[in-house]
């Protein structure tokens, strides 16, 4: 519990001023959907990521230990800089230094020392105001709102970090919900 309060913490130094009201949850990705499924067995997950969305190729957050980053996709190309800008230690603002006030930025991470969940938690999403500057911040006034919130599934204990860019056309949100409700996790003995 000490670690979620501290990556939030993180989070809400660089993002927030304040929190949302409204909640949102994720539908289920409907087959047909334009884009293509993407599996790690390493990690153990699916989705499906939409067209015209990036996957990062390495982990934007190789100092984050637990929890750990093991997704982020964009609507924008997302690159690992060693001394990027935008960096905080714990938290996947890396990806942040091409964000455009069109984009969404998805992250997810793990906690591997966590204690196996005994049920599901979706995914719901409680929108937060962004800061509109500040010092540290690296968004300088992109961001509509963000999420960061615990979810479980398949027994284990998973975060997502969401970032809407105060332009994100009204498609990259629809393939966000889509995108969220196609994540499906194995369990982590399975996940190799």
């Amino acid at each position: 519990m000490e670690l979620r309060k501290s990556v939030w913490g993180l989070v809400a130094a660089v993002l927030a001023t304040g929190c949302g009201a409204t909640g949102e949850v994720a539908p289920e990705f409907r087959p047909g959907s334009e884009g293509s499924r993407i599996t790690d067995v390493r990690h153990g997950y699916s989705a499906a990521l939409p067209a015209g969305w990036y996957r990062a190729r390495r982990n934007l957050t190789p100092q984050l230990v637990d929890p750990r980053e093991i997704l982020s996709v964009a609507t924008y190309p997302l690159r690992y800089q060693r001394r990027a800008p935008c960096r905080i230690p714990g938290c996947p603002t890396p990806a942040l230094n091409g964000f455009r006030a069109t984009d969404i930025l998805m992250s997810i991470q793990e906690r591997l020392h966590a204690r196996p969940t005994a049920e599901d938690v979706a995914i719901d999403l409680e929108r937060r105001q962004a800061g509109l500057g500040g010092r540290g911040n690296c968004t300088r006034g992109r961001v509509a709102w963000y999420a960061f919130e615990a979810f479980a599934e398949a027994g284990r204990s998973l975060y997502v970090l969401v970032v809407v860019g105060k332009r994100a056309p009204a498609r990259a949100r629809a393939d966000l919900k889509r995108l969220l409700g196609s994540l499906r996790f194995s369990p982590r003995g399975a996940a190799g």
